[in-house]
């Protein structure tokens, strides 16, 4: 009898120290996340080549020439900061220069745009002093990946309003801007290539007269991106 007691306590003693040096089964890693950027930056130089019509007293100049300008937006996921500026030169025609600041509002696929700036119109007789006119600006805007190829297209527009002239019983100057473009990250590098189209109408107000004009042309741009996609 003290015999079985002796062996069923080595048995059961053996058993236990065998289960303890079992070595565990590997563990089975969790599915990795997708990596996803919540935040993007870019930084871009562009030219636009085409022409403009201009149109003072019912006398309608159209020329062709060029636009140089800055580009950088910050932006995240439902938010978003761009500033823009410009100078164009077309021919003999007054030079004009935009520079203006926008917010971004709701995701990339589809984005209000809440924004305001200032235009500046001269040539050789005021080219110290130049013509100045405060704007405020909406519109909408589209950024759509396509699939992982590295390309985006966006195609935005807004709707542009000058500051009322308080000495002029005249509309205030307004205007219209529209843009198509097809963007493309190149793979392991910040840079990105864009190639689009641009125009807009705008038309200068005062108390003596009215130009309207009419720019467009094809949109070359070139730039730094970090995060995004």
């Amino acid at each position: 009898m003290r015999a079985l007691l002796v062996v069923t306590v080595l048995a059961l003693g053996a058993a236990t120290v065998a289960g303890a040096q079992v070595p565990a089964g590997p563990e089975v890693p969790s599915a990795a996340k997708p990596q996803r950027s919540g935040g993007e930056l870019r930084v871009s130089g562009f030219m636009i080549n085409g022409d403009r019509s201009y149109e003072f007293f019912n006398d309608v100049n159209t020329q062709t020439g060029s636009v140089r300008g800055v580009d950088v937006l910050l932006r995240h996921t439902a938010i978003g900061i761009g500033v823009r500026s410009w100078t164009s030169t077309y021919g003999t025609q007054p030079n004009v220069a935009s520079a203006d600041a926008r917010l971004y509002l709701f995701p990339p696929v589809f984005s209000i745009m809440l924004g305001a700036g200032r235009r500046a119109v001269w040539s050789d007789l005021n080219e110290d002093a130049p013509s100045q006119l405060d704007f405020g600006l909406v519109g909408i805007s589209s950024t759509v990946a396509i699939g992982g190829s590295g390309l985006r297209t966006n195609v935005s527009g807004a709707m542009m309003i000058g500051a009322p002239d308080a000495a002029s019983d005249s509309d205030p100057s307004a205007g219209l801007e529209g843009e198509a473009s097809i963007l493309y990250r190149i793979p392991k590098v910040p840079i990105f290539l864009q190639l689009g189209y641009r125009t807009e109408l705008f038309t200068a107000r005062n108390s003596t007269f009215e130009t309207p004009q009419e720019a467009r042309g094809v949109r070359l741009g070139a730039g730094l991106q970090f995060g995004g996609r």
